[in-house]
């Protein structure tokens, strides 16, 4: 009954007119100066220097956006809610859940100013979307210097350039959420400067990132003396293959395919995932990793595939800790996943994805073999800007499982 009820409304939110009209643009007029105000009158018949008219539109999905000569501002706003059941078999570590709850509520400011700057600034105030032991609201935060096609700067709070599905946005997704492999695997944001084009040599075929942060996670001040190196690459092989969204809903008949690499080396990170867990109590540990993608589109369908490599130097660290002996343990593991899609019509969306992940060597013995296979439901009734997702996965973990049920809308303002 609450799904039904959840579809009514959002399709009831779909506006009559294209969202291409869904806009107002309000241009307030100039404002001539007051003779007594120190301003120069031009002479009479002698038209003087018209002041410049500040812009401000209201477009939905696009958000509010301020521009006056130079300088462009824009505030984005969105929020996702989510209805989650969880079904475990007997003997899983996991607990029957049925919950609703707001998955993600974010505001994002982008601007844009002279001389090729600009900066990004993302808060979130969802309690999923905090670290349990350092809450912050703080997601992104970072200026961009591009002065040149093939070099240009990033310096602040941002995504590690590693892989492409964690650096596609949350709001961006073909499921309700992102692959296991990736929630395992992945490098989550750090406070770092990156070098990076993304139109290396203006062919529209190479773009590369390199990067250094400080390896410690989210707006952290580490206590070791590691830093995160990382690097990126990707080439489309034909057409630009865009990577900042999962899916075709533009239907492209083009047929686009991209392969990328990344690579990172994170010194004596103290979490256990390397940028992401609770810290460690004594230990620190040295992670190398590695990663591989496939992405292609064509009409409405997608592939996309990645795999992730992570190894520790070692695989525990026993000291004493508040007078007892204790022994942590680094996470080394890989894992892969493929999820395909394709629109059936111009706003539904079917997709599947399989998962695997998996521990190496001696390594936290809490870390166990994680398998998924599901499916989902995509009605995107403004692309990603207004949808409804339905995604059923079967989630194995050493053998013992639980079916896992999600209905998720998104309102991108």
């Amino acid at each position: 009954m609450f799904f039904a009820c959840f579809a009514a409304v959002m399709l009831a939110a779909v506006p009559d007119e294209p969202v291409a009209d869904a806009g107002v643009e309000l241009v307030p007029a100039a404002i001539e100066p007051a003779p007594d105000a120190g301003v120069p009158l031009a002479p009479s018949g002698v038209e003087g220097p018209k002041p410049e008219q500040a812009q401000l539109s209201l477009k939905y999905g696009e958000g509010v956006t301020f521009k006056s000569g130079d300088v462009k501002l824009n505030l984005r706003g969105r929020v996702q809610v989510q209805a989650l059941s969880v079904f475990p078999t007997e003997g899983s570590s996991a607990v029957r859940q049925n919950a609703l709850f707001v998955r993600r509520a974010r505001l994002a400011l982008k601007g844009e100013f002279p001389w090729k700057l600009s900066m990004n600034l993302q808060l979130a105030f969802a309690n999923l979307d905090m670290e349990a032991d350092a809450p912050n609201v703080l997601r992104d935060f970072n200026v961009q210097w591009a002065p040149l096609r093939d070099v240009s700067f990033r310096l602040g709070q941002m995504k590690v350039p590693f892989d492409v599905q964690r650096v596609i946005s949350s709001s961006a997704q073909q499921f309700v959420d992102r692959s296991t492999v990736t929630g395992e695997l992945n490098l989550d944001r750090d406070v770092g400067l990156v070098v990076f084009s993304d139109d290396l040599f203006g062919l529209g075929h190479l773009r590369y990132a390199l990067g250094v942060f400080g390896g410690d996670g989210r707006n952290r001040i580490g206590t070791n003396v590691g830093l995160l190196y990382s690097a990126r690459v990707r080439y489309s092989v034909f057409s630009p293959c865009d990577d900042k969204l999962e899916g075709d809903p533009d239907r492209d008949p083009r047929f686009r395919i991209a392969f990328g690499a990344g690579a990172a080396r994170n010194i004596a990170t103290n979490r256990p995932r390397s940028t992401i867990g609770t810290p460690y109590k004594i230990a620190a540990f040295n992670y190398t990793h590695a990663s591989g993608d496939v992405h292609v589109k064509w009409r409405g369908f997608s592939l996309l595939s990645e795999i992730y490599w992570r190894q520790a130097d070692t695989d525990s660290v026993t000291g004493t800790f508040n007078g007892a002996q204790l022994t942590e343990y680094s996470r080394s593991g890989w894992g892969w996943f493929a999820q395909l899609g394709g629109y059936i019509t111009p706003w539904l969306e079917l997709a599947a994805r399989y998962g695997d992940t998996q521990p190496l060597g001696a390594t936290d013995p809490a870390f166990k073999r994680v398998r998924e296979v599901g499916g989902t439901i995509n009605l995107m009734f403004l692309k990603h800007d207004l949808k409804l997702q339905t995604d059923l996965f079967w989630l194995d973990e050493a053998g013992k499982g639980r079916l896992q049920l999600r209905v998720q809308a998104q309102v991108f303002f």
